[in-house]
């Protein structure tokens, strides 16, 4: 479970890095020490899967890679 209260907007999905409270206002951010930019949301919803303890990591956010699916040989199965 996750507190509400967890800065999930403030802190940055790829360095884990706490840029502080930010406006509602605000909807894109960069962050301060690694230079990734951010769209609010969706840095947000990479937080919350971290903090839920899904396998996804913070260093395995910076932008979006295609992943391909190897079948294994018949004789692995």
């Amino acid at each position: 479970m996750i507190s509400r209260w967890e800065p999930k907007f403030q802190i940055c999905s790829c360095c884990g890095f706490k840029g502080g409270k930010l406006d509602l206002s605000i909807r894109e951010w960069e962050c301060l020490n690694c230079g990734a930019k951010h769209d609010r949301d969706e840095n947000a919803a990479r937080n919350i899967l971290v903090a839920g303890g899904h396998t996804e990591t913070l260093n395995g956010q910076v932008g979006k890679h295609k992943t391909t699916a190897k079948v294994a040989a018949r004789c692995e199965m």
